[in-house]
């Protein structure tokens, strides 16, 4: 069992160097790396805009929920006023989630 462990240890760090072509004459270049840091930003970038969105259509439509129940013969208005805001804050989101994507190439 002891002797394992070496072994293991020598296959691991073996596989996490970057192996480049040394004597190769037409050799491919090799590809860049995967720059997981930007991936996650993405990630980040969008998912605050999409909750963010999220909260402020919940708080759009909770507020047009109260104030038809206050004053129900303005619900038709409410309502139409409620629909022009959620739309805008639904483009402001989109808006969000393209820059999210397009963030850091």
């Amino acid at each position: 069992m002891n002797k394992l462990i070496p072994l293991f240890v020598f296959a691991l760090l073996g596989s996490l160097v970057a192996v480049e072509p040394a004597l190769a004459q037409d050799a491919v270049a090799v590809a860049d790396p995967v720059n997981w840091g930007a991936g996650i930003g993405k990630g980040i970038a969008t998912g605050f805009a999409v909750v963010g969105a999220g909260i402020g259509i919940g708080l759009i439509g909770a507020g047009a929920c109260e104030a038809t129940a206050r004053q129900p013969e303005m619900g038709g208005r409410i309502f139409v006023n409620m629909i022009l805001t959620a739309a805008l804050v639904e483009g402001v989101a989109l808006f969000g989630v393209v820059v999210g994507f397009l963030m850091a190439g």
